[in-house]
């Protein structure tokens, strides 16, 4: 573990403990050894501090999930099954951090903060999108946008409880009871007509911003250059599907992984 990552980890702990504005620059120096004036050779602020933790949290936790992915002796619905659990995993361990994602606490800690949570959770929602096609098959892909947000409305409302109530909870029986309702909603809907459905260019636009982001964090020519190709490929009026999946494949192993899930759900793929 880096320096920087110790600090990270110092200040995870702090801030769960005492909260965010409870917790001063000096603490986070004295827990991690540091003199003050050497924090600042790291982290600029507290809020630099806490962008990387952000950061750092939901990196771990999508290269995870990446790691679940690719494990091919689960099928489909047990890899949701043991994301879902890491997801809930990884709340009961950092409830501060997570409780500084919802609502409007993030935006009190400052914009590019905000800014951050709400790219994180627009990869949380690809995710779900993604993975609810590759539980339940095509049968849902008219309704899943539906059912993302359903899913996303039922674990952010238990959370909130969990944050609020201060009460005991059977954290490990959450994901697996998601997952059951979910069953019984995706049955009853084959005779509904969805509430929401894919804007075909709005979401080859937000691939767009996908690839960008990833531009910027490729740190390497080839990577580079298979995104630029990535990116002509979307651009074309008739996108050839085989094609894309090859790039994607190729960016499942690689350091990049953690962004497949979304671009797929983006690409409908």
């Amino acid at each position: 573990m880096s320096r920087k990552e110790q600090i990270i980890e110092v200040a995870m702990k702090l801030f769960a403990e005492k909260g965010y504005h409870a917790t001063t620059m000096q603490e986070i120096a004295e827990h991690s050894q540091l003199a003050k004036g050497s924090l600042y050779n790291y982290f600029k602020s507290k809020e630099e501090i806490v962008l990387s933790i952000f950061q750092y949290h939901y990196d771990q936790l999508f290269q995870q999930f990446a790691r679940i992915a690719s494990d091919r002796s689960l099928t489909a619905r047990e890899k949701f099954l043991k994301q879902l659990s890491l997801q809930i995993e990884a709340f009961e361990q950092h409830k501060e951090i997570v409780q500084m994602h919802m609502g409007d606490h993030a935006q009190k800690v400052s914009e590019d903060v905000h800014a951050l949570v709400l790219r994180i959770r627009s990869h949380l929602f690809d995710w779900y999108v993604q993975s609810l096609i590759d539980v339940y098959g095509e049968r849902i892909r008219p309704f899943v946008l539906d059912c993302a947000i359903m899913l996303n409305g039922m674990l952010k409302e238990y959370l909130f409880f969990v944050l609020f109530e201060q009460k005991s909870f059977p954290f490990q029986r959450l994901a697996p009871f998601l997952i059951e309702r979910l069953d019984a909603l995706v049955d009853s809907l084959h005779h509904d007509i969805p509430l929401l459905s894919h804007d075909v260019q709005a979401e080859k636009t937000r691939a767009l911003a996908l690839i960008e982001e990833m531009m910027e964090e490729a740190g390497d020519h080839h990577i580079m250059e298979l995104l630029k190709q990535l990116k002509t490929e979307i651009q074309q009026d008739d996108l050839r599907k085989a094609i894309v999946d090859a790039f994607l494949l190729y960016l499942q192993q690689s350091h990049m992984r953690q962004f497949v899930p979304a671009l797929r759900a983006a690409l409908a793929l």
